[in-house]
């Protein structure tokens, strides 16, 4: 009876380290692994225009410098310190009116896809908490236009730059942490733009 007992307690205490392996954060695990992850962000856009040449006007006098959106992505943590990302991007149209002084208005809206590695830091003696630095690209396409006198003037187009970022996540259970990060963006936008700083919050969930 007491080997019995003896092996029933050691056989319940392996699968429930089983499965707390499995349904762990992945900072939990040592060496290399594969743990998906889906997730979503509100994203905050930040545009930093260029002066429009022998005009003494900046380009943000002609189109908005703040875009409101979100991204969904999906992405795997293959080690305690690293992780890799890809997502798709889409903000709202953001428009601006009475241009130069004139009523002339414009509208604009970015999209497009990332692809990120991402390296972690977890601190504390439960290592709930991370600190997240990112490096990527991204290919965005911008799309414009003014309106002077109700006739719509439209133009578009994409180009893939480079991206480096910070943040930190918090595991809110096993599987599902939030997440907070602030990435500096290449961006041109066809000579309108020096870069963007994108700004995100939002949530993900580990398989």
């Amino acid at each position: 009876m007491k080997t019995t007992f003896i092996a029933t307690l050691a056989a319940v205490t392996m699968l429930s380290g089983a499965a707390y392996a499995a349904n762990a954060p992945a900072n939990s695990s040592d060496g290399f692994f594969f743990k998906p992850y889906v997730g979503a962000d509100y994203e905050y856009f930040s545009a930093n225009y260029k002066d429009v040449p022998g005009t003494g006007v900046n380009y943000d006098d002609i189109f908005s410098d703040s875009f409101n959106g979100g991204d969904v992505h999906v992405g795997a943590r293959v080690h305690k310190y690293l992780g890799f990302e890809a997502g798709y991007f889409d903000t709202a149209s953001s428009s601006k009116s009475g241009l130069l002084g004139t009523t002339a208005s414009s509208s604009a809206r970015i999209d497009g896809w990332t692809l990120d590695a991402m390296g972690y830091l977890p601190l504390g003696d439960s290592q709930k908490f991370e600190l997240i630095g990112t490096v990527g690209l991204a290919r965005t396409t911008a799309k414009g236009s003014v309106t002077v006198s109700g006739t719509p003037y439209s133009a578009n187009g994409s180009e893939t730059k480079g991206r480096i970022g910070a943040g930190a996540e918090y595991w809110l259970t096993d599987n599902l942490n939030v997440r907070g990060l602030v990435r500096y963006q290449d961006a041109d936008f066809g000579g309108l733009a020096n870069n963007v700083i994108v700004t995100s919050l939002g949530l993900n969930w580990q398989f």
